[in-house]
């Protein structure tokens, strides 16, 4: 295993699993599924600006780890 800036970024899936902490449980180790994390915010729409793809979101003032769409209505994060 590596370090965590040594694995390649992708688009996450609802599959994947997330590392968190529980706080209620002593601050325990927890994995968490991103379609249950989603399942949290029921009814929440995010208004994401749009732009062609990370270059251009850097370009239009975004800084890295923001989220925007791409033209094809993809959720993406500037890195």
């Amino acid at each position: 295993m590596g370090k965590i800036s040594t694995y390649n970024v992708v688009v996450p899936e609802l599959s994947d699993i997330l590392i968190g902490t529980e706080v209620t449980s002593n601050n325990a180790t927890k994995n968490f599924l991103v379609a249950n994390i989603l399942r949290l915010l029921p009814g929440v729409v995010l208004q994401l600006p749009i732009y062609a793809g990370n270059a251009a979101a850097l370009a239009g003032g975004l800084v890295i780890g923001q989220l925007f769409r791409d033209a094809s209505g993809l959720v993406r994060i500037v890195i």
